[in-house]
């Protein structure tokens, strides 16, 4: 008896169209748990900032930006005569960022569709470049990283951030491994061909900076906490924001999903918040920061 043929590998495009089809669907989440996520990671923010130190006058650049969080933290260091650019891949991230960018009254922002890994700027038009959890997540960083070299100005500046192994980061694993223990996901694989939260760990960052021009690497991890007065609003958080998750449940029968939905709140509720009220998490992420001179 034959064995069953492998299944042909999805292409670096398919994977593409894949990723922009899951950023669109869920693009509306994104943008309504916003400041629930920017609350945990606004300290990776601030160190990417502080990374690439923007100054009156610069340009900075902020690809795959979602709702451009951290890149509107340059507005006002780049202020007078600099600007900063808001860019994403995915046209809804990128309205969503335009009405957050409009919502904090900031004008010396442009906010325009572009891909991490074919920036559509000229060589060498950058002074700094912000990428948050952005390169783990492309079929190949290190194209992506070329171009950022690219674009940014002799002596510029790069930080980007991707988040640090499975283990440390239950804020997002704990859920997903509830899903899988009900037949529901696959686990977190950093080696499949499919990238993911995990793909990049610290060796390999430092290697593809290296490796793309870029010098005197350097990488701090950062630890954050995602807090919710609740197990339930935080597993209404995780559902939210994990295409996996919300694809996942959504065609389970009503009395499986509770079960399922009970299950990963108790996973949650393992991470109580010792500065929160009683019932309240802080369940816990770990990011890897890392900048570079152009």
């Amino acid at each position: 008896m034959s064995a069953t043929p492998d299944p042909t590998p999805p292409t670096p495009d398919d994977l593409r169209a894949g990723s922009r089809e899951r950023w669109e669907r869920s693009s509306a989440a994104w943008e309504r748990e916003r400041a629930w996520f920017q609350e945990a990671v606004d300290p990776v923010s601030h160190a990417m900032i502080d990374a690439i130190g923007p100054q009156p006058g610069h340009v900075v650049l902020e690809a795959a930006a979602g709702l451009g969080d951290t890149g509107l933290l340059a507005a006002e260091l780049v202020h007078p005569g600099g600007k900063v650019i808001i860019s994403d891949g995915a046209e809804g991230m990128v309205e969503a960022a335009k009405r957050h960018a409009a919502e904090r009254g900031i004008v010396n922002v442009e906010v325009t569709p572009m891909e991490l890994e074919w920036l559509d700027m000229s060589a060498a038009s950058v002074d700094g470049l912000l990428v948050r959890f952005g390169y783990m997540l492309v079929p190949d960083p290190e194209t992506a990283l070329r171009d950022a070299r690219r674009v940014l100005r002799p002596g510029g500046r790069i930080a980007l951030a991707v988040w640090d192994r499975p283990e440390d980061n239950p804020w997002l694993t704990a859920g997903t491994e509830v899903l899988v223990r009900h037949g529901l996901a696959e686990p977190f694989d950093p080696a499949a061909p499919e990238p993911g939260p995990f793909s990049l760990p610290r060796e390999r960052v430092l290697e593809l900076l290296g490796d793309t021009g870029f010098i005197l690497p350097e990488i701090d991890r950062i630890d954050v906490r995602f807090r919710s007065p609740s197990a339930r609003e935080a597993r209404e958080h995780f559902v939210g924001l994990s295409d996996r998750a919300t694809t996942a449940l959504k065609g389970a029968p009503a009395e499986r999903r509770a079960e399922v939905e009970a299950d990963i709140e108790a996973a949650l509720a393992a991470f109580p918040d010792p500065d929160g009220p009683e019932g309240a998490v802080a369940v816990p992420g770990a990011v890897l920061v890392a900048a570079a001179d152009a």
